[in-house]
């Protein structure tokens, strides 16, 4: 939908819903889903059987379990017209946003759900080893080890240091602690950043995102639909996707990263990085944050260390960012907590809430980095508040 500048604003999310999140052993992804999409029903007031369109993100750990959206909607007591369980990793929750504004413009839907759970200690399923088998033998298994290498390369080529990531953690903590959800509230430092143990050298254990069992959802319908609903509608006024190999091969042409989403959805919206009021960024490790400022035009190589050590990202500075504490510390819902999040803050509900929000920006990191062929997905979305 590149430069689809026709159909910004025309709809809108009107409703969100968080499960409960946590360490919940016990509680299925399934459950999970239910409770979201149920939250999220109630949230905007819609009538059930206008919901015609259903869209679930897969869990990682899930298996081959086939029409797991159609299970969800049977669940939910809803016949869709449109189906679909999607796939993007960390980019699947904004990148839903995307395929449910294809499917209302295209007139197959007239009301779209889209969940997400997950139950990281599942019985019954065998664990799966992650990596391809070029680097397993080295131990080198998963996202974790993936991201110590892009952190090496942020270190190498344009000298990030671990000082850098601990104050994104440090901010990120310092929002959960005003937010009564967040798993992780208890204010840090960067002297407990700096002692926190290894993971993966050089990313500490607070440079990492939290282990969260539990689930997410919104709903997408035109936005005068949404006018009817109980809540403020969040406009979507831009979204973009890429999918690339960029891993194998080199972006210093300006290409890769995530920009070409970034510049989709700005495109479609109409607007510039400098127009964004807050920024709610993918981030299942610090080194991601630094990644997404760079690719969505935020700042620049050579003047990101001082933009975050002068405060621009927390609140009050110049791009306030994930104000509900982000997959680091608020919870790990592979995106639809960064979802909810930039909806709170157009709607003006936000326990860190942004004065005079017009634009809210949320973006998605996934695919299959660590995978055989390496893949990475990029989503990126622009709310606006009517």
């Amino acid at each position: 939908m590149a430069g689809s500048s026709h159909v910004r604003d025309r709809y809108a999310v009107a409703g969100i819903g968080l499960s409960r999140f946590g360490k919940l052993p016990g509680v299925s992804a399934l459950a999970f889903n239910l409770e979201a999409a149920k939250r999220a029903i109630d949230d905007c007031g819609i009538p059930r059987d206008e919901l015609d369109g259903v869209l679930v993100c897969m869990p990682a750990a899930m298996g081959e379990q086939h029409g797991w959206a159609s299970r969800i909607a049977a669940y939910l007591g809803i016949t869709p017209a449109f189906c679909s369980t999607m796939d993007m990793g960390g980019a699947t929750a904004v990148g839903m946003m995307q395929t449910a504004v294809a499917l209302l413009e295209a007139g197959f839907c007239k009301a779209v759900l889209c969940t997400f759970g997950t139950q990281n200690s599942p019985q019954g399923l065998m664990p799966q080893l992650f990596g391809s088998p070029w680097a397993i033998p080295y131990g080198d298994v998963g996202a974790i080890t993936f991201m110590g290498h892009v952190a090496r390369r942020q270190m190498a080529e344009h000298g990030i240091t671990s000082l850098d990531y601990a104050r994104i953690a440090v901010t990120w903590r310092a929002h959960a602690s005003r937010n009564p959800d967040a798993q992780m509230r208890k204010p840090i430092t960067v002297e407990d950043h700096q002692s926190s143990r290894w993971v993966n050298e050089p990313l500490h254990l607070l440079d990492c995102c939290l282990f969260t069992d539990g689930g997410g959802a919104f709903i997408v319908t035109s936005a005068e639909r949404a006018r009817d609903l109980k809540q403020t509608p969040a406009l979507i006024s831009g979204v973009g996707q890429v999918h690339s190999s960029e891993i194998i091969r080199p972006y210093d042409d300006g290409r890769g990263g995530g920009s070409e989403a970034g510049d989709r959805a700005y495109a479609m919206a109409g607007c510039g990085p400098e127009d964004i009021d807050v920024a709610q960024l993918y981030d299942a490790f610090t080194p991601r944050v630094v990644h997404d400022l760079i690719a969505y035009r935020f700042t620049t190589w050579d003047r990101i260390s001082e933009f975050i050590a002068s405060g621009q990202i927390t609140l009050g500075g110049k791009l306030p960012c994930n104000t509900a504490g982000g997959l680091i510390s608020e919870g790990h819902l592979s995106g639809m907590g960064h979802v909810a999040e930039a909806v709170r803050q157009v709607r003006g509900t936000s326990c860190n809430q942004v004065p005079d929000v017009t634009l809210s920006l949320v973006t998605g990191y996934g695919g299959a980095p660590h995978e055989t062929p390496p893949t990475v997905a990029y989503s990126c979305a622009i709310l606006r508040r009517p």
